[in-house]
């Protein structure tokens, strides 16, 4: 099958944006720079749908015999969850004020954005049993229809289809995150600890990022 536009990912060179938050500066530099955020990397979180983030979390603790608050945003961090995964989307949720050095800048317009990040739990999310049925009145949690559903959902968002994701990015931290929906998002981000599980066409180290991740 001849390789279509949006597979070829010579359109989008992370390394690029990468290489110029992560150059080292002399004082000079970063008092002449103190107005750091000028050069940080404009970074776009979606607010996406509470059952591709807290409600992961919700599952989870409910697989393992716990509760279910009714507030799911005032869950946090659970066992067995990669740390990265959790502490980006914490950090992405504080103000900017917090963040004074950050080689990422949040902003609220999608507009202004360089890179948009997708918050979706999705080494946690394979990690729920496909039997686990909530609190009695909810379908069985499946990892497989939560992934297929994120996809579906970004598909229909205007800044997926400018150019098919390829400037989005996810979190892929355990060798099976996304495993079902990786031939759709390919062409984005991915922040990986390895290859692994990733074909030549799926992961390179042109647009991804390789990281050390651990679980707690």
């Amino acid at each position: 099958m001849p390789e279509s536009e949006s597979d070829n990912n010579s359109g989008f060179d992370m390394t690029v944006n990468f290489a110029s938050a992560s150059q080292p500066c002399s004082d000079t530099a970063i008092i002449a720079t103190a107005d750091s955020s000028s050069f940080a990397i404009k970074v776009y979180m979606y607010d996406l749908p509470i059952r591709f983030t807290y409600s992961v979390i919700a599952a989870r603790s409910a697989s393992r015999g716990g509760g279910t608050p009714e507030n799911l945003t005032s869950l946090s961090y659970p066992g067995h969850q990669h740390m990265g995964e959790w502490f980006l989307f914490l950090d992405m949720n504080h103000p900017e004020s917090d963040r004074i050095g950050s080689p990422v800048t949040r902003v609220m317009d999608p507009e202004e954005a360089e890179l948009f990040y997708v918050p979706f739990f999705s080494s946690l999310s394979q990690l729920v049993p496909t039997s686990q049925q909530g609190n009695g009145s909810e379908a069985a949690y499946s990892d497989e229809e939560t992934q297929e559903a994120l996809v579906e959902w970004l598909e229909g968002q205007k800044y997926w289809q400018r150019n098919g994701g390829r400037d989005h990015v996810f979190t892929a931290a355990d060798p099976k995150s996304l495993l079902h929906v990786m031939d759709k998002v390919k062409n984005s981000v991915l922040l990986v600890v390895g290859f692994g599980r990733l074909r030549g066409d799926q992961g390179s180290l042109v647009k991804d990022v390789v990281r050390e991740d651990r679980k707690r």
